[in-house]
This record gives C-alpha cells, sequence and structure tokens, in this order.
C-alpha cells in the first residue's frame, strides 16, 4: 500500500521551523523523495531527522514508512527514537516488540511486552494487546516461542487459567479454533470464574458450535444466576438452535424492561405463540419510567409491527421526534403508510431519511420508496427513481437488483438482465442474482438452457433455498422434463408456504395427470393467499376458479 502523502508534509512543516540546517536538509529530501514514490530513500532521511531533531512526529513517520515497506530493522530504529522522545507513550513499544518479532529476535520481543504487561498492572487489556501483536508476527513460531518466552518473564504459570486463556485467544487469533476453543474450556476448568466460561461460550458461538456454545454459557451462569446479559447469550443460543420453547422460558424469568419484553414477545412471535406474543406487547407498552423513552417507542412498534398491529405501531414511531431511531422510525412509517394508501405521505418520510445524511439509512431509503412505488403499479417511476441513486452509488448490489425486479414488473427484460449481470459482474457469486436471472429467463423467454445453467449454479451455493429449488423445478418443466421438476418443486414448497412455488407445483401435477393431488394443493393454499394473482392466474388456467 502506498503510504499518505499527508503525514510527510506535516512533519515537514513542523520542522521547517527549526534552524538546524542538516534537520532541514534532511526533513525536505523525505518530503520530495516520498512525492516521486521512493519511500526507502525518504525512510532514510527521516529517521536520520528523527535522530538530529525532537519531533516525536519524524519518528512515528519512520515507523510507518518502516511498516508499510516491511522494513524490520528501519521499524525497530524508529520505535527506539519514537520511545525517546516520547516516553510516555505506548504506542512505540509496541512497534518495537512487533519489529524485533520478525528479525527473529524472540527473547528481546518478549522482554519489551513483559515490561508493558507489568507497566499497566498486569491487566487483561495489557494481555489482550500483547496477544494481539504477537498473533501479527511474520512467523506463527515466533508468535508461540515469544508467548512461552513472555509468560515465563512476568511470572505466570502455563497451566493456569489465566495462561491458557491468553493461549487460548493466541490459537484464535491464529486461526486455530478447535485448539482455541479446547484451551479455553481447559482455562476455564481451571479458573472455574464466570469469565473464563463466558470467553469459552463466545468462542464455541463464534465457530458455530452452539451445542458447546450453550454448555459453556451454562456453566457460567451456575456461578452468577443473577447475571441477566449471561441469560440473554443462552436464551439467544437457544434460539439459534431452533429451541424457542426453552429460549423462552429463560427469558420468562427475568425482570422486565423494553429490551427484554421486545425480546420476549419476538421469541413468541417465531414460535407461532401469537397470543402470548400480544400478552407480551401489551406489558411491554404498559411499561413507564423507561431508560431512553425513543428506544422503548421503536421497540413497541417494531414487536406490534411483527403482529400485524399496524395501527398500533404507527402510533409508536410516531411518538419518535428525535435520536438515534428517529429515521429507522421514519422507514418504517414509510412502509405502513404506504400500505394504507398514503403513498406521497410515504415518499416525505423516505425524502426526510435521505435529507438526514446516515449512508446505511439513505440506501434503504431508495430501495423501500422503489418498493412502495413499483406495488403501486408505479414501476417507471420506480425504475427513474433508483437510476437516480445509482448514479450516486453505481455497485450498489441492492440498488440493482430492485431495479431489475422493477424492469421486469414492467416487461422491461434487457434493464432486467443488464442488472442481474452487472451484480454478477460485481459479485459472481451472488445466489440471489443467478437465481433472478434465470428465473427470468425461464419465465418470460425460451432461453431456457441459458437458465438453467444459472440456476444451476445458484442452487449449488445454496442448495437449501426454497426460491432456487422453485426455479429448478420451474426450468425443468420449461425445459420439458416434469418428472425432474417434481421433487425440486414438493421440496421447495415444504421450506416455504408460498403461493408462487404452490402454483408451479400444481401446474405440473395437473400436467403429469394427477389432478386430485394439484386441486389439494392449489386449493389449500389459494384459503391462505385468495389474492395472489400469480395463483389465480394459474388457477383459472386450470379451470378452478373464473
Amino acid at each position: 500500500m502506498t503510504p499518505a502523502a499527508e503525514p510527510v508534509a506535516s512533519a515537514a512543516d513542523d520542522a521547517i521551523g527549526d534552524l538546524d540546517a542538516d534537520l532541514l536538509f534532511h526533513v525536505l529530501a523525505a518530503e520530495r523523495l516520498a512525492a516521486v514514490g521512493d519511500f526507502e530513500a525518504a525512510m532514510e532521511h527521516f529517521l536520520e531527522a528523527a535522530r538530529l531533531g525532537d519531533d516525536p512526529d519524524l519518528a512515528r513517520q519512520v515507523v510507518s514508512l518502516a511498516l508499510s515497506l516491511e522494513d524490520w530493522s528501519a521499524l525497530v530504529d524508529g520505535a527506539v527514537r519514537w520511545q525517546e522522545l516520547a516516553p510516555a507513550e505506548r504506542a512505540p513499544a509496541r512497534f518495537l516488540a512487533l519489529g524485533l518479532l520478525n528479525l527473529d529476535e524472540i527473547e528481546s520481543a518478549a522482554d519489551v511486552l513483559a515490561e508493558q504487561i507489568e507497566l499497566a498492572g498486569g491487566e487483561r487489556a495489557a494481555w489482550r494487546d500483547a496477544v494481539m501483536l504477537l498473533a501479527a508476527a511474520a512467523s506463527e513460531r515466533n508468535a508461540e516461542q515469544a508467548m512461552s518466552v513472555l509468560m515465563h518473564r512476568v511470572g505466570l504459570d502455563s497451566d493456569s487459567g489465566e495462561a491458557l486463556r491468553h493461549q487460548s485467544l493466541l490459537e484464535w487469533q491464529l486461526g486455530r479454533e478447535e485448539a482455541a476453543m479446547s484451551l479455553a474450556v481447559a482455562a476455564a476448568e481451571a479458573a472455574d470464574d464466570v469469565e473464563a466460561w463466558l470467553w469459552a461460550a463466545q468462542l464455541a458461538g463464534a465457530a458455530d458450535d452452539l451445542e458447546r456454545a450453550l454448555a459453556n454459557y451454562r456453566r457460567a451462569r451456575a456461578l452468577d444466576p443473577e447475571d441477566q446479559a449471561l441469560a440473554l447469550s443462552e436464551a439467544e443460543t437457544l434460539r439459534q438452535l431452533d429451541q424457542l420453547d426453552e429460549a423462552i422460558a429463560v427469558l420468562a424469568e427475568l425482570p422486565p424492561g423494553s429490551e427484554l419484553l421486545y425480546l420476549l414477545g419476538s421469541y413468541q412471535f417465531q414460535a407461532g405463540e401469537l397470543e402470548d406474543a400480544e400478552v407480551t406487547w401489551r406489558r411491554l407498552a404498559a411499561l413507564d419510567a423507561v431508560d431512553d423513552p425513543m428506544h422503548h417507542a421503536f421497540l413497541t412498534g417494531f414487536l406490534a409491527e411483527l403482529l400485524d398491529m399496524n395501527d398500533e405501531a404507527l402510533d409508536w414511531y410516531r411518538r419518535i421526534d428525535s435520536g438515534a431511531q428517529l429515521d429507522r422510525a421514519r422507514l418504517r412509517r414509510a412502509a405502513l403508510e404506504s400500505h394504507r394508501g398514503e403513498l406521497e405521505q410515504a415518499r416525505e418520510l423516505l425524502q426526510a431519511v435521505r435529507l438526514a445524511g446516515n449512508r446505511e439509512l439513505v440506501e434503504q431509503a431508495w430501495l423501500i420508496e422503489g418498493d412502495i412505488l413499483r406495488e403501486a403499479g408505479r414501476a417507471s417511476e420506480a425504475i427513474a427513481l433508483l437510476s437516480g441513486a445509482l448514479r450516486q452509488n453505481p455497485d450498489s448490489i441492492a440498488l440493482l437488483y430492485t431495479r431489475a425486479i422493477c424492469a421486469i414488473a414492467i416487461d422491461d427484460l434487457e434493464l432486467a438482465e443488464q442488472d442481474f449481470r452487472r451484480i454478477l459482474q460485481i459479485d459472481d457469486d451472488n445466489a440471489m442474482a443467478l437465481n433472478a436471472l434465470g428465473y427470468t429467463l425461464t419465465d418470460r423467454t425460451d432461453r431456457h438452457e441459458e437458465a438453467y445453467r444459472l440456476i444451476r449454479r445458484a442452487l449449488e451455493l445454496e442448495p437449501d433455498s426454497p426460491a432456487i429449488q422453485d426455479s429448478m423445478g420451474w426450468v425443468y418443466f420449461r425445459l420439458g422434463q416434469p418428472e425432474k421438476a417434481l421433487p425440486y418443486l414438493e421440496q421447495a414448497l415444504q421450506g416455504e408456504d408460498n403461493p408462487e412455488i404452490a402454483a408451479h407445483l400444481g401446474e405440473v401435477l395437473w400436467y403429469l395427470g394427477r389432478e386430485d393431488e394439484a386441486r389439494e394443493v392449489l386449493l389449500g393454499v389459494f384459503e391462505r393467499f385468495p389474492d395472489d394473482d400469480y395463483l389465480r392466474d394459474t388457477m383459472g388456467r386450470l379451470g378452478l376458479i373464473e
């Protein structure tokens, strides 16, 4: 990476006022050399200037250039001079240790780190910094050896819980997940304290070993049953394991508060316990004297929205007139107002979000407005809107995808294909775009072989996706292979109760002469989705409805 020029200019500006001619010569020479890209020579001049002068910024510049060039000897020289000029700063010692490590001077590096840990009173934060630095070494072997020497220097028993925990962190930073988790458990068993078991649980969770994470959270909670944060972590792990009943039971035992009741209600919603979730929402709405009224209002509104209590959700979102949740509430209000037919009011809210300037939320505002215009039958306006947004952010996958969907709505397949293919230029493994383009070619063109290749690739990337399974079934049907289509469509409908998937499955069954089964599938889904246009069109063609 090319070092930034700005620090060079800053260092030169500071030194120019110095009357020492040699110092001035070296600073100006360094500046000129850096400007033409000769960073090695520039670094040598900065190092000489740092030796002649008393400005620590010159030594910092040496360190910065040495890191960029991976010149470890120069890094050590620059860090030593930086330490001499700014003895109260801790950063020079870290760079010094890194340079020594990468020069294979293991014991010297360990001595530097040991001194820093002792100056910090042996605090865990100092140990964490030391371990992170060791993990940054060019050689893993050097990192391991330095760790062993470091523990010896500070008098830490390598079999103690604290030492095992530090070793666990190093193994994790080196990418050795299983070793890190084993050491974390050994550390927890040796120390048997909450923090050690929490660390073991967090590592297991980060490695997606949820069963082990759950066991470790429970060991931590056994030591401190009143710790609400531990209880919430246990509940979330249970939710990820699809053990929602147990997660709900854990939350139900905790003192009520805004976050707790929101989580409890959302878990009950996910478990299909809608009456219980509504009771929880009413408890949430009735809370008073909350610490953060705006955040409380947002959570109350969002849970109401989950429960299809849209009037109540709007009421709570409207109470938010300041704070971090204001623009998120405006986004949610816009979606709800559009569903009530208040399209222009929704657009005004979205414009207010864009004017506020939060980059993440600005994009969401464009996307929501595009969707509500398309749903209102104004897809051409949505395309114009999104095209303006794309001029500001031409590589936004979300904006490209949404514009493609709007283009399909007005049969502009050329634009849709252009946008899907642009996404694939940016990310050739984007399963969503592969599937959408494949399905569009299947459903709207006769390019079925090409569509099949796209969908097959998407399915390789996400084999459990009902949407992609549906596309594979539909392309097989369009290729004249209904028997191959059937298992994909059945699996897709099993994975997602979706009227379009049901329509595809019903049509294939009908084509295969299994009309009674087709009726059962289609009429059953029609009871739940009587207004779905795609389903109604399919059933109309088959003579099942008028």
